[in-house]
């Protein structure tokens, strides 16, 4: 099972050696010729998930529009090596991008936003609120297509918590509680998992997840670093479970995001990548398939991060022609169906900024399978976007911050010393990009 789990990791978040290209060209996918396709292509790069799937959804749209792509797919490191490419002047149409770059990129002048297309407004008005925010510059002009919706999720092994006698946590405090009542019932030896690395979806992510459900600011409207309680009581959580040993020792290298891990039924507790429920109740995938449930995230309001992955469109493209591109995978196409982003949630359980979409019976079907769902739309009703990643300096801090943070985690320094570190780095940086 952990050889399956593991080669279903790679396959949908594969990391590929090399850079080469990928050419799609027309096929007749319906079984007519696409004649009229432009003899220029529509350049289109994107990261190393699912690349198969993404040629097929490039040959269907090219099908469906008469049109010519080229798909390069980005092996390694995507955000920096994509700005290579913007910096070095390739031309790009199409590209993916997470929300902390949708603005850098724009004031950087390799993309442009979207206001004025046709159908911009409808599409706007069918989005989650938080969706909305991600998807658009800090001046509110739209300016990005919702690859997918996601969220930190809590989840917990129901039958460990059954037997252990306890309550769902609602609080920090809590689930510090738990924790130690688990270890010392022998029921679990590390009863909380996590994704704790020093990547943008992984200890960033869980932190600012478990920020936002404490009440903490951490940045204000103004992009100023916010130090209160609620930060400080979530950083010495996350330093109490590691030196109380109620995670591994190895939690901040842990392959696959941790995932294997807590499939494996060590743990009891995570906060996760709200799609990953359905990797933890896939019974191929792993050993407490059925067991795993959703709740709200523990503390004060019980908020959590909700991001929302993008397609952007190229400074100097051919508006109307990426448009419909754009359109196609980040929504509606001509025929009015969502061809890319319905796949994307029936196959691997990726959410979507559509409120329609997620209406959808097969998607409803589909999720109330492996989660709660109820509890799913109450939490994205309370999630909190993530608004300071518009900020251009953002992703340099939130590097330096997971790399602060773990040093923190594993007993180095006082919660004074961290905060006044991520106070400091951040109005550096700020000054620097004024």
């Amino acid at each position: 099972m952990t050889d399956k789990l593991n080669q279903f990791l790679a396959n949908r978040r594969s990391v590929l050696m090399g850079g080469a290209a990928l050419g799609v060209t027309s096929s007749g996918l319906f079984g007519r010729a696409a004649m009229a396709a432009p003899d220029t292509p529509i350049s289109f790069i994107g990261w190393q998930f699912q690349p198969q799937m993404v040629e097929e959804n490039v040959a269907i749209f090219q099908d469906l529009y008469d049109e010519n792509v080229a798909y390069e797919l980005v092996s390694g490191d995507y955000p920096p090596i994509a700005e290579t490419k913007l910096l070095g002047g390739q031309a790009i149409d199409m590209l993916y991008a997470e929300e902390d770059r949708v603005a850098r990129w724009n004031i950087a002048g390799w993309t442009r936003d979207l206001e004025g297309l046709p159908g911009v407004e409808e599409i706007k008005e069918g989005l989650y609120p938080a969706s909305l925010s991600s998807l658009s510059l800090p001046d509110g002009r739209f300016a990005a297509m919702p690859y997918y919706a996601g969220h930190l999720a809590f989840m917990y092994n129901s039958e460990a918590l059954e037997q252990a006698g306890l309550a769902v946590p609602t609080t920090l405090d809590e689930l510090l509680d738990a924790c130690r009542a688990l270890k010392e019932q022998g029921i679990s030896a590390a009863p909380f998992n996590g994704s704790w690395s020093q990547q943008w979806p992984a200890l960033s992510w869980s932190l600012f997840g478990t920020w936002y459900a404490e009440g903490a600011q951490v940045f204000d409207a103004d992009g100023n670093f916010v130090d209160d309680d609620a930060l400080r009581k979530v950083l010495e959580f996350y330093r109490s479970l590691y030196a109380e040993g109620l995670v591994v020792e190895d939690i901040m290298t842990q392959p696959n995001e941790g995932i294997p891990a807590f499939s494996s039924g060590a743990h009891v507790f995570t906060f996760h990548h709200d799609y990953n429920q359905s990797v933890f109740n896939d019974p191929e995938l792993s050993q407490i398939a059925g067991k795993v449930k959703n709740a709200l995230m523990p503390g004060t309001t019980q908020s959590t991060f909700s991001w929302t992955a993008t397609y952007l469109m190229g400074a100097n493209a051919d508006a109307d022609r990426v448009w419909n591109m754009l359109q196609f995978f980040g929504g509606k196409a001509q025929d009015g169906e969502y061809h890319v982003c319905k796949k994307w949630a029936l196959t691997f359980g990726l959410g979507s900024a559509h409120k329609e979409l997620m209406a959808d019976p097969d998607v409803v079907a589909s999720f109330s399978r492996w989660r709660d769902l109820d509890v799913t739309n109450a939490q994205i009703e309370k999630a909190t976007a993530r608004s300071i990643a518009k900020e251009i300096w953002f992703s340099e801090w939130d590097l330096y911050m997971m790399q602060q943070a773990q040093e923190y985690i594993r007993g180095t320094g006082t919660t004074d010393e961290l905060v006044e570190k991520l106070a400091s780095q951040a109005k550096r940086l700020k000054s620097e990009y004024e």
